[in-house]
């Protein structure tokens, strides 16, 4: 389809050298995932194993709702408005009228599965609180969607950290000072969720003219190409935390807090690719040339492995006091589950900065044909390991599945972007090179 007046690149801010955004939103990631990691620290010395595993047992399938509700639509806004499908001022008014549908849905699907797990059985307070923060949460993805297909780096930063920030000020607050406990940290992440997209609001409101309408093409339009961007999120936001629910269905509590507190650790090797993921998105949807853009995000890819490997051996290094130190000895046990997940989360680095380059080019569906497959296999492994060894079985299940899908996505991205796997994976020192060249590349933005 031809691009339509009002989206060229001209009507446009000029992007930013992609070194400099990548810095960045580097930045403001990592101080976003600072916020988190104090925040679970607090909430593993404030409310114990069993408290850590209730809280996760009742946000998990709120996040799972969301991801399923939402439908794709960020990332197909994302794409339709990069591609310069549909202007702004067509699409903003159906996004917006989408929330509270989509909402609606993920409040009903979210509610049905705290009651079959038995999650907070005799206090729907703690159910309502949690799936009160759906509707503001899909906002707020909406929005950055909108940011991301209009390269507005800046608006996305901002909208990114100020709510993990927040969240961390109220649960200090409510939680700690005013010993609310588990119903402050649950009232605390939902005033963070609702202010943080009031402010997405206010953002989005510079951007265009904000008013509830539908046009069908549009909907229709969205949810197409949503549903592959759906379809996959969801697939790989349930392999990251079925072991949660399953968890929470066949084991303890306790287990579930052990294990959910070992992934705050094991997973901060991901945010080297997901520091920049979204940036990646959005230069993926503007590229010109595929093929030339796809051959930084393979240098980006062995770097960031590279860089994840030494990260994941120094916290398994320290692991065994540290946990202790942080957390409290009664999260000893999660050091050597978070030991026993460093190897998927180190490899499956490479899926996600790869699968982040497909989706922007509109290739969502293609971590399908991987994840769904690995998605069965996880569940099964993991019961069967859960059974047998608890929740070290359970990281032992997720590590595995990790590593052989990242070995199966680098073999489908070779087949469908056109280069070898020997290209893919073997460092050059023209890598080293580029990084020396884009990441302490500190000029002001424009110039090159």
């Amino acid at each position: 389809m031809t691009r339509q007046a009002g989206s060229s690149p001209q009507a446009r801010r000029a992007p930013s050298g992609f070194g400099w955004e990548a810095i960045t939103v580097a930045i403001s990631r990592f101080f976003q995932k600072g916020s988190y990691f104090i925040t679970s620290l607090i909430l593993a010395r404030l409310l114990g194993p069993e408290g850590r595993g209730l809280v996760a047992a009742l946000l998990v399938p709120a996040q799972l709702a969301v991801n399923f509700s939402e439908m794709g639509i960020r990332q197909s806004t994302a794409f339709h408005l990069g591609r310069g499908i549909y202007p702004l001022e067509r699409l903003l008014p159906t996004l917006l009228t989408l929330v509270p549908l989509a909402g609606t849905i993920a409040v009903l699907l979210a509610l049905a599965y705290l009651d079959y797990a038995g999650v907070a059985r005799d206090d729907w307070m703690l159910r309502a609180l949690a799936v009160a923060s759906i509707p503001t949460s899909l906002l707020s993805s909406y929005a950055s969607g909108v940011f991301l297909g209009r390269q507005r780096i800046a608006a996305f930063r901002r909208t990114s950290w100020r709510p993990a920030l927040l969240r961390l000020v109220l649960i200090i607050v409510l939680g700690w000072a005013l010993d609310l406990g588990l119903y402050g940290v649950l009232i605390a992440n939902l005033g963070a969720s609702v202010l943080g997209s009031g402010y997405a609001l206010y953002l989005l409101s510079k951007e265009g003219r904000l008013y509830l309408g539908f046009d069908r093409e549009v909907a229709v339009r969205l949810q197409r190409r949503g549903l592959s961007y759906a379809a996959s999120l969801f697939v790989m936001m349930l392999n990251y935390k079925i072991m949660i629910l399953l968890l929470t269905r066949f084991a303890t509590l306790r287990e579930v807090g052990v294990y959910a507190q070992a992934t705050v650790i094991a997973e901060l090797i991901w945010e080297i690719p997901t520091a920049v993921s979204s940036l990646l998105l959005s230069r993926s949807v503007n590229a010109k040339e595929d093929k030339a853009f796809s051959t930084k995000v393979l240098v980006l890819a062995r770097v960031s492995f590279l860089a994840a490997t030494v990260l994941a051996i120094g916290i398994a290094i320290v692991s065994g006091f540290a946990f202790p130190l942080l957390f409290g000895k009664q999260f000893a046990e999660s050091a050597a589950v978070c030991n026993a997940l460093l190897p998927g989360v180190v490899a499956f680095i490479v899926f996600k900065i790869l699968n982040t380059n497909l989706a922007g080019q509109g290739k969502p569906w293609a971590s399908l044909i991987i994840m769904a497959p690995v998605l069965v296999c996880n569940i099964m492994l993991g019961w069967w390991m859960i059974r047998l060894d608890g929740v070290m079985g359970a990281a032992l299940a997720s590590s595995i599945t990790y590593v052989v899908a990242t070995i199966l996505y680098v073999g489908l991205y070779a087949r469908m972007t056109g280069f070898t796997v020997r290209d893919m994976v073997a460092f050059r020192r023209s890598d080293f090179a580029a990084l020396a060249t884009h990441i302490p590349y500190l000029k002001r933005p424009g110039k090159r």
